[in-house]
């Protein structure tokens, strides 16, 4: 409140709205607050020549006919009850003035009471809004991300809340931000399975998704949120930070894809393989089916749009993209979401992703530190937040992933981005080293360019005749068919018997046709598979 408010010479007049009509019409409760003019329908009408301006009620006279003596009588009671309640309101603003600048809801609340009341005994808020969400068209309610269904599930919980602490008869009017406070401790100490309380992060979430559902009932005249102060909520802030969920390598996925599967266990692997590398939602994989491929100069470019927020979105597809769409004719199988995540975190495991990651848990009052294998932190949402790291980890910017992965801002794109220091310091590393290398490059190009045209054409020749001689090659495949970003090294040990292993001709040829150190990129799977073979029998080592 700023200056002085002399609220109590505050007057309310009532108003006819067509005093010169001849028919019956409104009568209206007419003031200035906060230099507004509020103008509020008391119900009831009379005929505009029927009407006291001055002494402000209508005509009780021998003259009139008895009904009109009668609807007046009506009109006089219900304005000397609206004129009690106009005084009601002003000795509460009075008594209480730091609720003046919430009078334009309280006056509505004081003259509306009775009307309030009986509407709000027939709209119980969770029945009400049960309703409202339901009837909304606009409300996603089919596929695995049921938005109904997840509306629908905060108000259930609300109404155990309710039903728990004995308020099943609230009305709009009883919900406030004390109330809103009383669910979210409730929600702190509800079990929900193990021993274990909600999360923190949890809890912040359901009360601001119950808030959203609530305020639909604000344009009906059913509660105001800003009087009520439920704007005025905030979060409660977890302590987890953002280190509990994982990303696989591109060296971790790697290996996922090169196990031997069979079945639904492949399908599944395959579908998360493909996550990680074209970013999408596990939602969004089977829009894949019906994408349109386009043909570039340097590769394709499959478009499709997003089931969430409806994104047209270009995802370049990459060699084991390509290959896994390929290998199943650009139609991916179906697999449901539970039997999804059974299967990658088992394929996980296989692979050896079994380093040990803590997850910290805040709920409440307890904060939690708890060990787990990698592999059985692996999920849906895994795929898509490997594609975001592994490719931030190559030197893409934020800002053209987004444009493939479908997210509009940089705070949603961040959640999925778990890039760590030690992985931003060694990029920054290896982009100088690859600076001061290329530039190594150049320098030895031209010290030995060839003097004359003849020099040149055999230069030329001998470079052709050497790469159509591997052409067919797996060793060629090994090391030209490469990622320049994401290269790793390996050593061939000659001092092991090769004889004792049963190698086939491909692999026999890998070994005597490769250095001794030899660099490896993205290989197609079928050069994967013998590499990973050849490390197992110690034939050979990664170097880095």
């Amino acid at each position: 409140m700023i200056g002085q408010i002399f609220f109590n010479e505050v007057r309310a007049s009532f108003n006819l709205r067509k005093p010169n009509s001849d028919r019956p019409t409104n009568i209206y409760l007419v003031c200035r607050i906060n230099k507004k003019q509020v103008k509020l329908s008391t119900g009831v009408k009379v005929y505009p020549d029927q009407w006291n301006t001055k002494k402000q009620e209508a005509y009780v006279s021998p003259r009139l006919t008895e009904l009109d003596n009668i609807n007046n009588a009506i009109v006089n009671d219900e304005i000397n009850k609206l004129k009690a309640d106009f005084i009601d309101f002003k000795r509460y603003i009075c008594d209480n003035p730091n609720e003046i600048d919430n009078s334009l809801f309280l006056i509505k609340k004081y003259i509306y009471k009775d009307r309030i009341m009986k509407q709000q005994e027939l709209q119980k808020p969770v029945q009400w809004l049960r309703r409202a969400i339901s009837q909304d068209k606009t409300i996603k309610s089919d596929g695995q991300r049921n938005t109904l269904a997840i509306y629908l599930g905060h108000l259930k919980v609300f109404e155990e809340f309710l039903k728990a602490t004995d308020r099943e008869d609230i009305t709009f009017a009883d919900i406030n931000l004390a109330l809103i406070k009383d669910y979210e401790t409730y929600l702190f100490n509800r079990q929900i399975g193990k021993g274990k309380t909600t999360k923190t992060s949890t809890v912040g979430n359901k009360v601001t998704a119950l808030i959203s559902i609530i305020k639909r009932a604000e344009p009906y005249g059913l509660i105001d949120t800003s009087a009520a102060k439920l704007n005025q909520y905030k979060k409660p802030k977890s302590r987890e930070g953002d280190d509990n969920e994982i990303y696989l390598s591109e060296e971790e996925v790697s290996r996922m894809y090169a196990l031997e599967l069979k079945g639904l266990e492949e399908k599944a692997r395959d579908v998360f393989v493909l996550q990680c590398w074209t970013g999408q939602r596990f939602s969004d994989m089977q829009l894949l089916n019906n994408g349109t491929i386009k043909d570039f100069d340097n590769g394709k470019i499959l478009e499709i749009v997003q089931k969430k927020r409806a994104h047209k979105v270009s995802i370049p597809l990459l060699p084991i993209a390509l290959e896994i769409l390929e290998k199943y004719n650009y139609q991916l199988p179906k697999v449901r979401e539970n039997t999804m995540l059974k299967y990658i975190k088992e394929a996980g495991q296989k692979a050896g992703i079994i380093g040990k990651h803590i997850v910290t848990e805040d709920r409440g009052s307890k904060i939690t530190n708890t060990t787990y294998c990698r592999y059985e932190l692996i999920g849906t949402h895994t795929g898509r937040r490997s594609f975001i790291s592994n490719m931030l980890k190559r030197g893409y910017d934020s800002h053209i992933l987004m444009r493939i992965t479908g997210h509009t801002t940089e705070m949603a794109f961040k959640k999925y981005a778990k890039i760590s220091s030690e992985d931003a310091a060694n990029l920054m590393l290896e982009t100088e080293a690859s600076k001061i290398d290329q530039a190594n490059k150049i320098k030895q190009s031209n010290d030995i360019v060839p003097s004359s045209n003849e020099n040149i054409a055999e230069a030329i020749s001998k470079g052709i005749e050497a790469g159509l001689k591997h052409k067919n090659d797996i060793a060629y495949d090994l090391l030209f068919n490469s990622q320049e970003s994401n290269i790793e090294s390996y050593g061939i040990d000659r001092d092991v018997d090769i004889s004792q292993f049963d190698l086939n001709k491909n692999e026999l040829d890998f070994l005597n046709r490769s250095m001794d150190n030899f660099e490896v990129g993205t290989p197609s799977l079928k050069v994967r598979k013998m590499l990973n073979k050849l490390l197992e029998l110690g034939i050979v080592v990664r170097l880095k």
